[in-house]
């Protein structure tokens, strides 16, 4: 079946009002919407309504996040919005929004509920229509670093980029995660901004010596991410290696040590030291 035309989405109090389109290959018995809890177990029906126009189902839901869970607010978390499709002899399951009728607003669209918890619906990874509840941080796909360079005078690792406004609108903040894989340990940076047409660069440095103000990226592997700051959200995603990677050797407590990062096409690591 075709991927379903998201025509319209928007706020009507504290339902999330969602239309679409689309064309089936055969007979139709019903559409709900499914809300899959990201990383858990929870599992939501939405009924949806459907009615035949110019040889496409149109169809029509509303998500009431207050309401939602049995009378109860939507939990916290995040949760991924499917359009599933009865036929008489199967139900598809296909995601909604990453086809989308053109011209439609793909801002994240915020709601504060009663108890000042923030719900925000917007268009993750691929175009994917996700509900995030509470703003916690959550991986939401991953992107390509378009250079990492090395900054010889103030010893830096140099870590710059791009990522599609059209689709994640305008953050206010910016940071760069780097995850430590054995410890866990999380080393952050500030990532500057800069807006461009269409589209965000980013650029963060990383000390791998002595700073004023920043101690250096300690040893061990280091997985690395973009982390992006909205009103009430975060959204993390992990950064893909550039073609050329860096490999480097620094004057660290009297010996060297040295500094290297992985190269396309896989995640970008950094690792410090013998690991």
């Amino acid at each position: 079946m075709p991927d379903p035309v998201l025509t319209e989405i928007g706020w009507a109090g504290t339902a999330l009002r969602l239309a679409g389109t689309l064309k089936p290959r055969g007979a139709v018995s019903g559409i709900e919407l499914l809300l899959r809890e990201r990383g858990g177990d929870g599992l939501l029906r939405v009924p949806a309504s459907a009615r035949e126009r110019d040889g496409r189902i149109a169809f029509e839901a509303e998500v009431d996040v207050a309401t939602l869970a049995g009378g109860d607010p939507l939990p916290g978390g995040l949760w991924d919005v499917n359009l599933s499709v009865g036929a008489p002899m199967q139900t598809t399951v296909v995601p909604l929004g990453p086809v989308s009728a053109p011209g439609l607003d793909a801002s994240p669209l915020r709601r504060f509920l009663p108890d000042s918890c923030t719900v925000i619906a917007y268009f993750g990874a691929g175009g994917a229509l996700m509900i995030d509840v509470g703003g916690r941080p959550h991986v939401a796909g991953s992107v390509a670093a378009d250079t990492l360079s090395w900054n010889e005078e103030r010893e830096e690792v140099v870590v710059a980029g791009h990522i599609d406004l059209r689709r994640t609108g305008r953050p206010i903040s910016g940071t760069l995660l780097m995850t430590e894989r054995r410890s866990r340990h999380v080393y952050e940076v500030i990532a500057m901004l800069e807006e461009r047409p269409h589209r965000l660069g980013y650029r963060a440095v990383v000390p791998a010596t002595r700073a004023f103000i920043d101690d250096p990226l300690p040893r061990g592997t280091w997985d690395v991410s973009l982390c992006l700051g909205f009103s009430g959200m975060h959204r993390e995603m992990r950064l893909l290696a550039p073609d050329e990677p860096v490999d480097v050797q620094v004057w660290r407590r009297l010996r060297h040590v040295r500094v290297v990062s992985s190269a396309a096409p896989g995640p970008l690591t950094i690792t410090v030291g013998r690991v």
